[in-house]
């Protein structure tokens, strides 16, 4: 009993030893570096409304010579608004040379 038990555990470890000898033959050789990228900064992108929010309107006014009247037509003032529609990042390029 003593002898069928030994060579099976003879047995198994050549197995491994087999096994782990075939798994170290196996050997990648691989860069340091699989891709390479560029990073670039992309500036945010604003949407600029000039008649974003009024503050007076269109009116009508005469001027007032001594010899003359003149009706003055002043435009709407508005105060600019701005609204960031993508906020600034950097994006990764990929490039073909690595260092």
């Amino acid at each position: 009993m003593f002898k069928v038990a030994l060579s099976c555990a003879v047995a198994a470890s050549g197995i491994l030893l087999y096994a782990g000898a075939a798994s170290s033959v196996v050997d990648e050789t691989r860069g340091r570096y699989v891709e390479c990228y560029n990073k670039e900064y992309v500036p945010a992108r604003v949407l600029v409304n000039t008649r974003g929010r009024r503050v007076r309107g269109e009116y009508h006014e005469w001027e007032i010579h001594p010899t003359k009247w003149n009706r003055v037509r002043e435009p709407a003032v508005y105060i600019q608004t701005r609204r960031t529609i993508e906020p600034d990042h950097y994006t990764l390029i990929r490039t073909s040379v690595c260092p």
